[in-house]
């Protein structure tokens, strides 16, 4: 019987501070699957390595006697060029003295669970098209100039308080469609042209004197 050969090694993995490559074959909670060697191994995520993997891609991973073996880099990734970056805990993007630009030539998304703050000097917002949906509002400043071309708007109920309102139009139409009431301590009403008022019903009260002043006056 023939010995056996002595020139057959079992498989082992590298010592500590070898870095190879190795492909992602599955990920589940308890960790990501990579094969190297026809070898699966369960690898965790360095904590700098902010690209999450996935299924087919090629890593740079390292073995670490403590701790296991950890994916440090995404090498490349075959089958598309989406990427996701993870953190895990609280992310500060800080720029001592620069600017810091999102750039995208499709859209950008931000979605916050609980909160979304948006603090600055000055605040610019350009789009063709605007959808703003809140449940409740609340406004404050101390000037506010708005131009637009056409204004609509629909409301159950609108309630307007101001000290003081001034309003300004080439033509003015309103239209209430049950009832319309007008209280104020004094009112005035000036035209230039023709004042006419048209009515089934006209009553007009004074607890004191009513004055009708006119060239001509016709009743009836």
């Amino acid at each position: 019987m023939n010995p056996e050969p002595n020139n057959i090694l079992p498989f082992q993995t590298p010592t500590d501070g070898v870095l190879q490559t190795a492909q992602v074959v599955s990920i589940s909670d308890k960790g990501i699957i990579i094969s190297i060697s026809g070898i699966e191994l369960t690898t965790k995520v360095a904590f700098s390595c902010l690209v999450q993997p996935l299924v087919g891609d090629i890593v740079l991973w390292t073995p670490s006697e403590t701790e296991g073996n950890y994916i440090l880099a995404i090498a490349s990734r075959p089958d598309s060029q989406d990427m996701a970056l993870t953190f895990p805990g609280n992310t500060t993007l800080h720029s001592t003295e620069g600017s810091i630009n999102i750039l995208s030539k499709q859209s950008v998304t931000l979605a916050a669970g609980k909160k979304l703050t948006c603090l600055a000097e000055k605040t610019v917002h350009k789009s063709q098209q605007t959808l703003i949906d809140y449940e409740k509002v609340t406004a404050k400043g101390s000037n506010l100039d708005a131009s637009f071309n056409n204004i609509r708007l629909f409301s159950d109920m609108l309630n307007t308080m101001a000290k003081q309102v001034m309003m300004k139009a080439k033509n003015y139409f309103r239209h209430t469609e049950d009832y319309d009431e007008i209280k104020a301590k004094q009112m005035t009403r000036s035209a230039k042209g023709v004042y006419s008022v048209d009515s089934k019903y006209t009553v007009m009260v004074s607890k004191k004197d009513t004055k009708i002043d006119g060239e001509r006056i016709h009743m009836g």
